[in-house]
C-alpha cells in the first residue's frame, strides 16, 4: 500500500504520541479498540477551564491510524471543549487520503476521543 507524504511523515514521527503526566488536575482518558481490525487507540486530555490544555495518543495499528491519531491528537490541543467536541474524524480522513475500505479503523479514534468526554463529565 502506498500512503501519502504527511501520512509517511506522521508515521515516522508522529507528533503528541505521548503520555501525559499522571496526576495532574483534569487529566481524562479514554481508549477503543477492535481486536478484529488489529487497532487500538488511547488519548489523554488535559481540560483546564474548558480548554484542552494538552493532549497525548498512543495507538497500536497501521501507518494511518498512527497518523490520524497524531493529527487528531495536534488538533485537539488548545482548543475549547467545545470547539473540540466537533472533531470531524472524516475530515482527517480525507486529508490523509485514507482509502474508504480502512476508514473503520479510525472510527477507533473517534469513540477513543468521545471516551474522554465522557470522562470529563464524569469528572464533573
Amino acid at each position: 500500500m502506498e500512503y501519502n507524504s504527511a501520512v509517511q511523515r506522521r508515521f515516522a514521527a508522529p507528533t503528541h504520541a505521548r503520555e501525559l503526566p499522571s496526576g495532574e488536575p483534569g487529566l481524562v482518558a479514554g481508549e477503543a479498540e477492535d481486536r478484529s481490525l488489529h487497532v487500538w487507540v488511547r488519548f489523554e486530555l488535559q481540560i483546564v477551564d474548558g480548554t484542552v490544555a494538552a493532549a497525548g495518543f498512543q495507538a497500536f495499528g497501521c501507518p494511518h491510524t498512527i497518523a490520524a491519531a497524531s493529527v487528531v491528537a495536534e488538533w485537539l490541543e488548545g482548543r475549547s471543549v467545545e470547539a473540540a467536541r466537533k472533531l470531524d474524524v472524516q475530515a482527517v480522513c480525507a486529508e490523509l487520503e485514507v482509502p474508504i475500505e480502512k476508514r473503520g479503523k479510525l472510527l477507533r479514534i473517534e469513540d477513543a476521543v468521545a471516551a474522554c468526554w465522557r470522562g470529563a463529565e464524569l469528572a464533573g
